[in-house]
């Protein structure tokens, strides 16, 4: 072993002896309250292996890594084998349209978008898909014989409008049929025009809630949470109100009194983010969240002498189970997702990075997003992240990722991040990604591209070497009940651990 290897394995070591890991051991000690609770027994295991931290190096971590999946990952030069949108959008529309859709004017539209960008043209086909099985629910007819007289009924046309939410890209598929079939007689109200936009828009004056956001100030709360997380809530709920409520129509979202918000106004609220959830715009997760921070402003109102009563008290939040079993991909499933990512994107060695990070060290979508070039130490093959609470910790870098960044490094500087400046716009753009790919990869799990970061956990889970500690460590949390949320376990093998207990 060279000076430079030992230099460096010895820094490696130094992580194993930090202080983090003296305060993982500290909570998994024998004498923790926490040492027969349910999740501590999800994070531990029988006595086989080295479950030694200490004894544990980084050359071993690295190890079973890389040998964690049972499939070969697409060579770092897969981009000579992609075909790109023309052939995703050509495989959408022969296996996705053809058979489903027989209206002349909607084949023709789609065929005419064939030349988009394949997540915008998966979205118009799914939107169409979607306005066909509206018009056969309500006219009580088979798609074969909903034809372009079916879909010139102004009322059912107007109704799924209004009714559906389309986003900028799928109201031209409405724009266009109004055109061709009606000649411009739908007489959209502005919201058709505005929802999917003016409710991201966070920044908000509205005084009431101003006070409300000084007083959270002065409680602890930090000022990135509220500006990430409560004002986008906010925003969604006067935004929702001036929309959907003649009486707030007149006057700006800003100035809607809130003291006139009723009970029933927060009950309609709550059945529209269920609605949303229902159609997977966000998770049940989310949309509780969501729902919560609207209940704490009225109720918080309320005590600040906003509002003359607490509206809040008679409603209950949207509950959502923290631990939610899921059905996790098999290798072969994994594969299939990665294959497809080297078949048909049209930046493959990029989209393999980012969705091989969230596998094979299960990262959080804003990690991959975050991520610099500096970050990256293809010579000690190691990785800094920066997670929740701007934490940070070094990383071993698995193989098939070490191929890609050397793909990704040339020419660029130091400080810039890999997947592009815009972070929020590459978040958005990668989950219609998983979406679309997952979709081509015949997957049937819900959620999005979190589903990575539960696989990666329970994979690791699995394993006799890894013990409990590095296994906190690797998924970044300071507490094992946060780190068995992600433990999942297959019919098969529940049935094969029962199996092993003497009645």
């Amino acid at each position: 072993m060279d000076e430079h290897t030992k230099t460096s394995n010895s820094y490696i070591y130094g992580l194993f002896q930090s202080e983090h890991w003296k305060q993982l051991a500290k909570t998994l000690s024998s004498n923790a309250s926490t040492k027969n609770s349910i999740s501590q027994e999800c994070l531990t295991k029988e006595d086989i292996g080295n479950h030694d931290i200490k004894n544990l190096s980084w050359e071993k971590v690295l190890s079973f890594l890389n040998s964690m999946y049972a499939f070969a990952w697409p060579e770092h030069n897969a981009k000579t084998c992609s075909s790109g949108s023309p052939g995703l959008n050509e495989w959408i529309f022969t296996t996705h349209i053809q058979g489903q859709i027989f209206a002349p004017v909607l084949l023709d539209y789609l065929e005419k978008k064939k030349k988009m960008k394949s997540t915008s043209f998966f979205s118009i086909t799914e939107y169409a898909l979607e306005l066909i099985h509206f018009f056969k629910t309500h006219l009580e007819l088979d798609a074969r014989f909903i034809g372009d007289k079916e879909l010139a009924n102004k009322d059912i046309l107007m109704k799924f409008a209004e009714q559906s939410y389309p986003n900028f890209v799928q109201r031209d598929l409405i724009f266009t049929l109004d055109k061709k079939l009606l000649s411009h007689k739908l007489e959209f109200q502005t919201s058709m025009h505005n929802r999917s936009t003016r409710g991201r828009n966070q920044e908000i004056n509205h005084p009431a809630i101003n006070a409300h956001i000084k007083d959270l100030l002065r409680s602890g709360v930090k000022a990135k949470s509220v500006h990430n997380k409560y004002k986008a809530s906010y925003a969604m709920f006067l935004h929702w109100l001036h929309y959907n409520y003649v009486q707030f129509q007149s006057i700006s979202p800003d100035d809607i009194p809130l003291s006139k918000v009723t009970e029933e106004h927060l009950l309609e609220f709550k059945q529209y983010l269920l609605r949303l959830a229902t159609k997977g715009v966000y998770s049940k997760h989310t949309v509780s969240d969501r729902f919560y921070d609207i209940r704490s402003l009225m109720s918080n109102l309320y005590k600040l002498g906003w509002l003359s009563r607490d509206i809040t008290l008679d409603i209950t939040g949207i509950a959502y189970d923290k631990y939610l079993h899921r059905d996790l991909p098999s290798d072969t499933e994994l594969q299939r997702f990665f294959q497809t990512i080297q078949r048909y994107s049209d930046d493959p060695v990029t989209e393999l990075t980012a969705f091989g990070l969230m596998l094979c060290l299960g990262l959080r979508i804003h990690e991959v997003a975050g991520t610099r070039y500096k970050d990256v130490n293809l010579e000690n093959k190691t990785i800094s992240i920066f997670g929740k609470n701007e934490k940070s910790v070094i990383l071993p870098l698995p193989e098939p990722l070490q191929e890609y960044f050397a793909n990704l490094s040339g020419g660029h500087s130091q400080d810039s991040y890999v997947f592009g400046d815009n972070i929020q716009a590459f978040i958005r753009e990668l989950r219609k990604r998983y979406k679309l790919y997952t979709f081509v990869s015949g997957w049937n799990y819900p959620g999005g591209p979190h589903l990575l970061r539960h696989v990666f956990i329970s994979r690791l889970s699995d394993r006799a070497d890894c013990p409990p500690q590095l296994l906190m460590y690797l998924a970044r949390h300071d507490r094992p009940e946060n780190t068995a949320r992600y433990v999942h376990r297959s019919t098969s093998q529940l049935q094969n651990a029962v199996n092993k207990i003497n009645y």
